[in-house]
């Protein structure tokens, strides 16, 4: 990962850091509620859907350049989350 992008995504971290301390424990515990509740009531496929439009919505709003490093970021990520799960599942190690 380049250094830009590796510094756009450490001040987006600190910045929705920044907005996670900012929200009071009574915030957290609703929005928990109301997460938890649709996860129960509409299953993964429907909050995965969610999360889905939520981050195109997202990606609507940021110039291209930076779009493009989040979504190469994003393949990288999930294509290692993916490989580690299925060499877990066989009793493998990535290293």
């Amino acid at each position: 990962m380049n250094q830009d992008l590796q510094a756009s995504l450490a001040n987006n971290a600190k910045e929705w850091l920044a907005l996670s301390l900012s929200i009071s424990s009574a915030e957290k515990v609703a929005f928990d509620k109301i997460h938890d509740g649709f996860m129960a009531t509409y299953g993964s496929g429907f909050m995965a859907h969610v999360y889905r439009q939520t981050l195109e919505q997202a990606l609507q709003s940021m110039p291209d350049v930076e779009r493009n490093k989040l979504l190469v970021s994003f393949q990288e990520a999930m294509t290692r989350a993916i490989d580690e799960h299925y060499a877990s599942a066989q009793g493998l190690r990535l290293d």
